[in-house]
């Protein structure tokens, strides 16, 4: 996207917080699946109640289509998604996040310091 390049994605999952229709080629999904057993044991984690994007090829194949039978709204789309980029994600921008989270996060361990130290005078 940064180089306005047209990105073609499942509109599905954690790519919904920053890609559109608008800014990509969607690839329709259509239902999900289980995660896999076997990729649950290959990345060491329990996925049991995870679901990914069931990827149809027909889908795929309809948005390659249509990126190569319209070149020319393909490109705007790009132009779009690097738009986006230089807009969204500047290093300002994303420090700014990342602070933001952190504060979050603070905030949280202090909560649970404090439930805890709480807790500990209330067993003295």
């Amino acid at each position: 996207m940064a180089v306005a390049v047209p990105v073609i994605v499942p509109l599905w999952g954690g790519v919904t917080e920053y890609l559109t229709p608008n800014i990509s080629i969607p690839i329709i999904v259509k239902e999900t699946e289980k995660v896999p057993k076997s990729f649950s044991l290959a990345i060491k984690k329990n996925l049991d109640q995870h679901h990914w994007a069931k990827i149809e090829v027909d889908e795929v194949r309809k948005s390659l289509r249509w990126a190569y039978d319209h070149p020319v709204e393909a490109r705007q789309v790009g132009l779009r998604g690097q738009e986006a980029v230089w807009e969204k994600w500047t290093r300002e921008s994303v420090a700014l996040s990342a602070a933001d989270r952190f504060t979050e996060i603070a905030k949280m361990i202090q909560a649970e310091r404090a439930k805890d130290s709480n807790s500990e005078k209330g067993n003295s």
